[in-house]
Parts: C-alpha cells; sequence; structure tokens
C-alpha cells in the first residue's frame, strides 16, 4: 500500500468518527501528494511524500510562532496537528543525536569545524538523515559546533 493509499484510508476513518482535524490535514496532503504524483507521472517514494509531511509541519511550527498567546483554542489545535504529522515521520533525533552525527559527518569527509564548511556538511547531512531531522534544528545544533 502506498503513502497515498494509506492516507486515504485514514481520511475515511476520520469521516466516520467525524474528526474534523484529522480529516482537515488527510485532505491537504492527500491533495498535494496527489499532484506531486500525477505531475510526476508514477507513485512518489515514502521519502517523496514525507516531504509534504515535513512541509506541514514547517508551515504548522510557523503559524504556532505567529499565534497570539490569548489564542489558546487555536495553540491547542495546531499543537494537535503537529504531532499528527509527526507521527508520519520517523523518529526525530534529539539535538545531541544531531550533533554526534554532525561530527561523525565531519570525521568521514576531512572537514573541519570551520563557518565555511556549513553548506558542505547542510547539505551532506540533510541527505542522509532525511525525515529523521529539520533544518532548523540541524543549523542550531551546526551553530554549536562550528567557529
Amino acid at each position: 500500500m502506498t503513502f497515498l493509499e494509506e492516507l486515504k484510508k485514514e481520511n475515511m476513518q476520520a469521516m466516520r468518527d467525524k474528526d474534523t482535524l484529522k480529516k482537515g490535514v488527510y485532505t491537504l496532503l492527500i491533495s498535494a501528494i496527489g499532484l506531486a504524483e500525477k505531475e510526476k507521472g508514477e507513485p512518489l517514494s515514502k521519502d517523496e511524500a514525507l516531504k509534504f509531511v515535513q512541509r506541514e509541519i514547517k508551515q504548522a511550527k510557523e503559524t504556532l510562532e505567529l499565534t497570539p498567546l490569548d489564542r489558546t483554542e487555536m495553540i491547542e489545535e495546531t499543537n494537535k496537528k503537529i504531532a499528527l504529522l509527526e507521527s508520519y515521520l520517523p523518529k526525530q533525533l534529539n539535538p545531541e543525536e544531531l550533533e554526534k552525527e554532525i561530527q561523525v559527518f565531519m570525521a568521514e569527509h576531512s572537514l573541519e569545524p570551520i563557518k565555511k564548511n556549513q553548506g558542505e556538511i547542510m547539505k551532506g547531512l540533510m541527505a542522509r538523515l532525511q525525515g529523521a531531522t529539520d533544518g532548523k534544528s540541524l543549523n542550531v545544533a551546526l551553530a554549536k559546533i562550528l567557529k
């Protein structure tokens, strides 16, 4: 079963359960992934489909940052949406694990911990850790290590 088929199945269940939050999230993902598959002309791999999940998480987190603190209902709903979306991603690395991955990558590629190498490290690790972290978290961990 493809990721899109799995989402469609869960969307049907959300409709039966009258869960508007899940239905909204699933519908959004189904349309984005379906459009990408149509453009590509073939089903997306799970890794390709997870990029859409990551994009939605990023947008939800940005919404959360911009939401006034007195809008507790909206904050709560956005947090539930983020939790639902994150359930589809592989286990996310914590900052310590990220720093360890950065050190290993730099040792493997004989890179010095200097700002000049930041682009190469980011590019390599984003490819290696696809789905296990986002660019923002990696950038924060990398800033601690680079001089």
